[in-house]
């Protein structure tokens, strides 16, 4: 029973995949930056809202935005659960320790962000 996370995966700009979906780059649109971060901010808080204390809630995205990152999980104030540090010390994010970050540069994969958070 503590093994169980919930996983959110919301929809985000995608442009840490732009090696594969070279269109993500084209149908951003500056102006739908707000709305969507707005529902990701939404969609971890109603995540954490619904996780019993002693829970995990993870945070993932295929993006390398701030905004869409740290800032989404610095404004839910959820403690973060030092997964890269325990287990990924090479990909811990540089602005938010624990969370993990991987550059498509650096690490030969598609960027991504992760982050566990402790809830309660």
């Amino acid at each position: 029973d503590g093994d169980w996370a919930v996983l959110v995966d919301p929809p985000c700009t995608g442009l840490g995949v732009l090696s594969a979906r070279p269109d993500a780059r084209w149908r951003r649109r500056p102006e739908a930056m707000d709305q969507l971060v707005l529902l990701q901010r939404e969609l971890l808080e109603r995540a954490l809202s619904v996780t019993r204390p002693g829970g995990r809630v993870v945070y993932s995205t295929c993006t390398l935005l701030a905004q869409e990152n740290e800032d989404v999980v610095r404004a839910a104030g959820a403690t973060v659960d030092p997964v890269a540090a325990e287990r990924f010390p090479h990909l811990e994010h540089p602005r938010l320790p624990g969370a993990l970050l991987t550059l498509p540069h650096r690490d030969g994969t598609d960027g991504f962000f992760v982050a566990r958070l402790r809830v309660g």
